[in-house]
């Protein structure tokens, strides 16, 4: 048979495929039937199997229990213990054992009065109860089953009689076992798949042994039918697979001839222009028998002139906007995404070749001052103009960034504090002698540097530069200071200026959120008894899961002038937390106010409306002595009303301040509390 000169891949493809599928789909489809069909029925009778044994099983465990509670039952030695049990403990824990009346691995016995009591203290390791469960038959066995902690016990209670006539009940037997390893003792299964063997019960729950085998949960193992199955499909699969595989090559052949050794042509085209190796061209000595694939074949050559074109035109594009995408189009430095780029791969080459880092940090002084008097044009002038100079200065492989605005950054590497300080000395030196006077700008041009440093041998640090760099930079930007700051003790004072916020941000929230505020309860003493006589109101703040305290927030509330809105916040948390009955009744609450405060109206009302709990509570208001100083008309009014509704007035801190004596005399003061300094 002659091949046609040129035909169609669909075409070829598609009958090839048809023929297959629907050779593999006729063979498969009746092994598919025929597998499930015999695997059901071996399944199945391969599980009936397994519960059939297992039932006998479980029928052979309980009669067997039966017979040793009935053993136990009708044996001397057990009356004895039940009338004198002075040797009870050595029958349970050895001569049970002893005798062969129990296996020690799997089973536990012990006795029982009539009531059901343990005869004795169980030992610490078994697990038996204390008490028979409540109902039980004094005169019937009974089984059940418990889990306990993971492990199943089967229980049998018996009675236990004096005589043979069953006339004289002396109390009760209880024999434990545990279920699996006694279950699986009593034969070898089979059929059931015993690793996978368990009891549906929960922690803590019973079962009485009727119901036992409905909660038992098995699985059959494969019979030896259904291994021979499984040889009978595994020779058919076998056939099946010569069969497919005699087709596959037969297909490959022809695929081979008509696809595989053109497009393998073809690919080594398409991949010389992929990796841009356009010298290479397509060959034309052969033609190829199918239609498309020779169309391909001429077209190639022409499409791979065009892409040489235009692969040299996006080389050449794709470096520009590289270079565009990370450099600052009005200084032309490096820009802030460049600066996230080289830091980023600068901290991982520190790992393995560690040495000393700088980070410094520049700021145009007085830059918005400039920028708003002779307009944005002149400004980014200066800016252009700073950048040029700071190049200059830094070493030949250093960058600068700029960041945003007028705040520029480099680090350097393989320096010292040394030399980094006196690098920001030469960048403020080339600066100075920049020609702003030419921009018509007559005021100096100057910028605030700031430097952190990590040694070689502390780099784990690192990731903390540029924040140190910035407190350093906010600490060279103070009035009176030099421009160049270098992170370290000096700058600590800055740093907590920064940081100020936080304290801020929850001083406001607390203010607004109820709960906010904690209070800390510090019990006073009295003496000599020694009993709590007062619980002192110490304030703290809750914020993002942390405990502030005073002496972080309290600078901020004098700051802010926000006494009397925190003594307010103060006095509602005393009140819910009073009410709550935190603080023990018969005992007092000490509340500290700030100088501003005691001379408030609303302070006072909410003091007014807090004496309700005086009747359980003694309550005591703490003043420092400055706070009399400068309204004192007004404190002692107000001090004279809160006397009327008991409350105990106490000057804190004394010896502090600048208060005369005779405040003692002219206020109602109860309570002194002398600073530490003066004892």
């Amino acid at each position: 048979m002659k091949w046609p000169e040129s035909t169609s891949i669909r075409q070829v493809a598609l009958a090839f495929v048809t023929a297959l599928l629907v050779l593999v789909s006729l063979i498969g489809g009746f092994a598919a039937y025929q597998t499930r069909a015999v695997t059901h029925s071996l399944e199945q009778h391969s599980r009936e199997a397994a519960q059939s044994e297992l039932a006998a099983g479980v029928e052979r465990l309980l009669a067997q229990t039966e017979d040793l509670a009935s053993n136990l039952a009708h044996w001397d030695e057990t009356r004895q213990q039940l009338v004198t049990p002075e040797y009870y403990t050595y029958w349970r824990d050895q001569r049970v054992y002893e005798s062969g009346m129990l296996n020690s691995r799997f089973a536990r016995a012990a006795l029982y009065t009539r009531d059901g009591t343990l005869l004795a203290p169980r030992p610490a390791k078994t697990r038996l109860p204390s008490k028979l469960p409540a109902g039980l038959p004094l005169r019937q066995t009974l089984s059940w089953l418990s889990n306990e902690a993971g492990t199943i016990a089967l229980y049998h209670a018996f009675p236990v009689y004096g005589d043979e006539r069953r006339q004289t009940l002396l109390g009760h037997g209880l024999i434990r076992i545990d279920f699996m390893p006694a279950l699986l003792r009593q034969a070898k299964f089979h059929f059931t798949d015993t690793p996978n063997l368990k009891l549906a019960l929960e922690p803590g729950e019973t079962l009485a042994a009727s119901q036992l085998f409905s909660r038992l949960n098995f699985s059959a193992r494969p019979d030896p039918d259904q291994l021979r199955f499984q040889t009978i499909l595994s020779r058919t699969l076998l056939a099946l697979f010569v069969l497919l595989l005699s087709a596959s090559l037969l297909g490959f052949v022809a695929y081979n001839r008509l696809l595989v050794r053109p497009l393998g042509r073809l690919t080594q085209d398409i991949d010389a222009m992929q990796h841009g190796r356009f010298s290479h061209n397509p060959s034309r000595s052969q033609p190829m028998r199918i239609s498309e694939l020779e169309n391909i074949r001429r077209s190639l050559h022409d499409y791979q002139l065009q892409l040489r074109e235009l692969h040299g035109s996006l080389e050449h594009q794709n470096r520009e906007f590289h270079s565009q995408a990370r450099q600052d189009a009005l200084t032309g430095c490096h820009n802030r995404r460049a600066y996230e780029e080289d830091w980023g791969n600068f901290r991982r080459q520190l790992k393995a070749a560690p040495q000393g880092v700088a980070f410094l940090l520049f700021d145009c002084d007085r830059f918005k001052t400039i920028n708003d008097t002779y307009g944005h044009a002149k400004g980014d002038r200066v800016l252009t103009i700073v950048a040029d100079a700071l190049v200059m200065a830094l070493r030949a492989n250093d960058r600068l960034y700029r960041l945003g605005g007028d705040e520029f950054a480099t680090f350097l590497s393989h320096t010292t504090p040394a030399q980094a300080k006196q690098i920001a000395q030469r960048c403020q030196s080339l600066l100075e002698a920049s020609a702003f006077s030419d921009l018509g700008i007559s005021e100096p041009v100057g910028i605030s540097i700031g430097i952190a440093f990590c040694a070689a041998d502390q780099l784990e640090y690192i990731d903390e530069l540029p924040k140190q760099a910035d407190i350093a930079m906010y600490t060279a930007k103070q009035p009176g200071r030099n421009r160049i700051a270098l992170y370290g003790e000096d700058t600590e004072r800055a740093a907590q200026a920064l940081v100020a916020s936080r304290e801020t941000s929850a001083l406001f929230q607390a203010l607004a959120t109820p709960g906010m505020v904690e209070l800390h309860y510090q019990p006073i003493h009295g003496l000599p008894a020694r009993k709590v006589a007062y619980y002192e109101a110490l304030a703290r703040i809750r914020y993002n899961g942390e405990l502030i305290m005073p002496g972080a927030f309290l600078p901020v509330v004098s700051s802010r002038r926000l006494e009397t809105e925190f003594d307010l916040a103060v006095l509602h948390q005393v009140d819910a937390d009073l009410s709550s009955q935190k603080i023990p009744p018969g005992s007092g609450v000490s509340i500290n106010l700030s100088a501003q405060s005691i001379s408030r109206p609303e302070i006072v009302s909410q003091l007014l409306e807090l004496s309700r709990h005086g009747t359980r509570h003694a309550l005591m208001l703490e003043i420092t002595e400055t706070s009399l100083i400068t309204q004192m008309i007004e404190v002692r009014t107000y001090l004279d009303l809160l006397h009327t509704v008991n409350y105990r007035i106490a000057m804190d801190d004394f010896g502090t301040g600048y208060s005369p004596l005779r405040y003692l005399v002219d206020l109602p003061v109860d309570v002194v509390k002398f600073d530490i300094s003066l004892v």
